[in-house]
């Protein structure tokens, strides 16, 4: 299990009901993520997708089952400290997660709670805050910051505590286009260039196709696990699932429902319209 960072070992998590016990939020979940790997999250509301973000660090304890972190089970208190350095978790409201009134001060507040050494600190947070593109905005304050700029502040701080997992929970949710891109490819370059296995929930099909792997989840369970051409190359049975699925696709959907046998790429508008030159006899 040395490659694998995070391990759901048939994981039953279910939320305290006022009287009477809710369904699960996640049922007989088993999965297991590499390090390094790429991964979006896929599922309507309530199909427990969130509950996984949770599970991954410890911040909820699974009913049933076991969560493992670098081999590390959640449910061992005295690997709580270890287990939330090594994950670390990203919420869809950056106010949710902003503590401090400077932007810098607020990057260091995760590593100052860890007992890191102020000269360490320092560079931490510099080098986080130039990762996702902050670092000029180090003396601002974070209330007059854009959503987007605020949720790159948030990575930064998860950044400066050095994990090697990173889970995000919709964190474009909340975000115009600029800056759900500005996210995108910080959480691309934390992955691609410094090597961190980044775990993404989200409900925009275009953002899921970017990741190696998609999963997803419907009623609190895992009914797919594959690579996004894998994933989409069923576009009704995604849509039963209440999903939606990139245009490039539904439009191949069209073309195959009217007879057209399209094949190939088609996740990307060049990989469609290389399919369909090739139909057309001009590729």
């Amino acid at each position: 299990m040395a490659d694998i960072i995070l391990k759901f070992d048939n994981v039953t998590f279910r939320y305290d009901g006022d009287e009477t016990p809710l369904p699960p939020a996640v049922e007989n979940l088993s999965l297991e993520i590499k390090k390094g790997e790429f991964v979006a999250i896929l599922g309507h509301n309530g199909s427990g997708k969130s509950t996984v973000a949770k599970l991954s660090n410890g911040l909820v304890i699974p009913e049933s089952g076991d969560v493992y972190v670098n081999g590390m089970n959640t449910k061992n208190e005295n690997d709580d400290f270890k287990i939330k350095q090594t994950v670390g978790v990203v919420f869809q409201n950056p106010d949710n997660q902003i503590v401090a009134t400077i932007v810098e001060e607020d990057v260091a507040f995760g590593p100052e709670n860890l007992g890191v050494d102020p000269a360490e600190i320092r560079r931490r947070v510099d080098e986080a805050l130039k990762i996702v593109g902050m670092y000029k905005y180090r003396l601002h304050e974070p209330h007059k910051l854009s959503g987007g700029q605020k949720q790159r502040v948030a990575i930064a701080g998860i950044i400066a505590m050095q994990p090697q997992c990173i889970v995000f929970d919709e964190p474009t949710a909340m975000l115009d286009p600029e800056g759900r891109r500005d996210v995108m490819n910080a959480m691309k370059r934390l992955n691609k260039e410094l090597g961190i296995t980044v775990v993404f929930i989200t409900h925009y099909m275009e953002e899921a196709c970017e990741a190696e792997r998609i999963i997803v989840m419907d009623d609190a369970r895992l009914v797919l696990d594959g690579t996004p051409e894998e994933i989409f190359s069923d576009v009704n049975y995604i849509r039963s699932l209440g999903l939606d699925v990139p245009q490039t696709c539904a439009l191949a959907q069209m073309l195959k429902d009217d007879g057209i046998e399209i094949s190939g790429e088609l996740l990307s508008v060049d990989g469609l319209v290389n399919s369909l030159a090739k139909i057309l006899g001009r590729g």
